[in-house]
């Protein structure tokens, strides 16, 4: 649970706040107060680039099935699902007003508004859950842009979706949101079940080697989404050979 502290916080209130959410068996993660705070400003650009994908002709199966390959507990379009497209736009249109740069508002969301298919709630969204088992709604190809339609590899939609994660987790530690990697790592697996085994979105990018995760962000920006372009303590840490999880204060 993020125990977020406003300017106006005492250490007093944030060490009360802590003492709560322990007693009420919940782990707490000290946040400094920013537009989504840290596990929902993480995970958005992940679920809007999901969207984004299936505009450009991705399908939900491979979409969603992409994820779990590579370990999230649901796919991002069925996670919209159930968290309602309703509050999704919502969440989303509040990180555009403060990150238009990249985050972006898929319009599938708005469309998807407008016709009520809200998710699992409406019992339409993104899927069909009329039936023990959830179905694809295929009525959602007339969101696609079949112009641009395309298939992508399956690693191809793991990089675009984790990667953005990666990005964003960097920055809310650029930012101090929280001070350590760990905070990071430990909010978005508990929050969001980020794969385990793959130990969160900057143990990630360890394992995948900094300077690899940069070019591959460096790629996708100049390929004309410029919303990948890595932040500054990603570059600085690939051009440092450093690693989040190293030793104390060898980050920057």
């Amino acid at each position: 649970m993020e125990v977020i502290v406003a300017r106006q916080s005492s250490s007093e209130a944030v060490q009360r706040a802590v003492r709560f959410v322990q007693q009420i068996g919940k782990l707490p993660v000290v946040v400094k107060d920013s537009p989504g705070f840290l596990v929902n400003r993480i995970l958005m650009p992940y679920l809007i680039e999901a969207g984004h994908l299936f505009q450009a002709g991705a399908s939900v199966e491979d979409i969603d099935e992409a994820m779990l390959d590579f370990g999230m507990p649901m796919g991002p379009l069925r996670l919209l699902d159930e968290v309602g497209v309703d509050v999704a736009h919502h969440v989303a249109m509040e990180l555009e007003a403060s990150f238009i740069d990249r985050m972006r508002t898929p319009r599938v969301l708005v469309q998807m508004l407008k016709a009520g298919l809200l998710g699992r709630k409406s019992e339409r969204g993104f899927y069909l859950y009329n039936s023990k088992t959830p179905e694809v709604n295929s009525g959602l190809s007339l969101f696609q842009e079949k112009d641009r339609a395309k298939i992508f590899p399956r690693e191809e939609l793991q990089k675009r979706m984790a990667l953005l994660m990666v990005n964003e987790a960097a920055r809310c530690l650029e930012e101090e949101l929280v001070t350590e990697p760990s905070d990071v790592d430990f909010a978005m697996i508990m929050g969001t079940g980020f794969a385990p085994f793959r130990g969160g979105p900057l143990r990630h990018a360890d394992s995948r080697g900094v300077e690899k995760v940069v070019a591959e962000m460096k790629r996708l920006a100049d390929s004309g989404a410029a919303y990948f372009a890595p932040c500054a303590l990603l570059q600085r840490m690939a051009n440092e050979g450093k690693r989040f999880h190293a030793e104390k204060g060898d980050r920057r």
